[in-house]
């Protein structure tokens, strides 16, 4: 869904000494968004377009300029609110 030169980009890294620390932070906020929005990667992919980017590249910021003091509880929230619409149901 998002590269990890589109997060090179986003966090304005030009360098490619942190791209093993920035592609784990990808992968974690890839997962939280898609835990979020109760989809697999296919489905979401399928059906949502900016604003799971978005999200996904906010969540790899967070955990980039927090990487020592992250607030989890913080980040999963402000995520869920932006992907609250798009979230899938059960009931």
């Amino acid at each position: 869904m998002v590269g990890l030169d589109e997060a090179k980009i986003y966090l304005k890294l030009e360098s490619n000494e942190e791209d093993t620390l920035v592609s784990s932070f990808l992968e974690t906020s890839t997962k939280l968004c898609l835990d979020i929005l109760r989809k697999s990667l296919s489905e979401a992919s399928a059906n949502e377009g900016g604003l799971l980017r978005t999200a996904i590249l906010y969540g790899v910021a967070y955990l980039y300029e927090h990487r020592e003091l992250a607030n989890h509880k913080e980040l999963k929230e402000t995520l869920f609110h932006l992907l609250l619409a798009d979230r899938k149901d059960f009931f």
